[in-house]
Parts: C-alpha cells; structure tokens; sequence
C-alpha cells in the first residue's frame, strides 16, 4: 500500500506514506498520506472507501496526523515468550479493511534462504507505541532412543 496514490473526491490528494493498524492488529484504522506542500496527513478508516491494486478512494478532507499514528506492531514471540521475529507488513481485505494476516520476519538471512511467512492467529498486547504480538504454536515433541 505504501506508495499507492490517494484518490479524494475525483482528484489526486498525495500518496500513502504508511497504514495504521487499530490496537489488536485486527484492522486497519487509518493512513498516513503525504500530498504536496502541506506535508503528512491522516485519513481516518470512516474515510477510506476503498484500497485497489493501483491507488487509494476516499472522500472528504484529510486531517492532522493524530499522536496515535505512530502506533505499529513490533516485536513477535510464541508463547513462552521466545523472539521469532518482527512484524515485516500486513495483508487486509481491501472492502472491509480488516487484516487477514501479518507477514513475520526473523531476520535478513532467514528471508534470504526460507522466506518471510505469514500468521493469521495472533494476539496482540499494546506497549506504548508498539504492539507485541504473539504467535500460539505447536511444539513437537521428539523421541531420541
């Protein structure tokens, strides 16, 4: 999404800066866009009326970015509070705006030979300005003889 030019009203407003995850992590609450000289801008979820492929439809005048934009997911661990990664992006369904998943990643070399992976259960506690999310796994047990 980031980049994505803002449509508002029929007419080009800026392009998206960042998106803006509500407190669980469940949805997306609004996005930062820059436009011109008037430098970063907030345009809250009630504005968006959809998010394409190649550009961003909303209605009505952005706003002041709010303190709570700075708002992000971070750090993710499983459950007994081992680190599996950060939190890299996040994929939502671009009607309803609510977040199908989270992309993970646990470092550059982990990318570069498996790849960055994606959760869709999780939690998330808010800290301030970031949220840590936790991921519930699975562990297997291995037999050695």
């Amino acid at each position: 999404m980031i980049g994505l030019p803002v449509i508002m009203d029929g007419k080009a407003a800026g392009c998206v800066m960042r998106g803006v995850l509500t407190e669980d992590g469940r949805a997306l609450r609004g996005i930062v866009m820059r436009g011109g000289l008037r430098g970063a801008r907030w345009l809250p979820r009630e504005q968006i009326e959809l998010v394409g492929k190649i550009s961003v439809i909303a209605q009505g005048k952005p706003r002041r970015v709010p303190r709570e934009a700075d708002y992000r997911l971070f750090r993710v661990s499983d459950p007994d509070g081992e680190r599996l990664g950060i939190v890299t992006d996040a994929l939502f369904n671009e009607e309803t705006l609510r977040v199908a998943a989270i992309e993970i990643s646990a470092g550059p070399i982990d990318d570069l030979t498996g790849g960055r992976w994606y959760a869709t259960a999780y939690s998330v506690r808010p800290n301030g300005c970031t949220g840590h999310v936790t991921i519930p796994t699975v562990r297997e047990e291995v037999n050695t003889p």
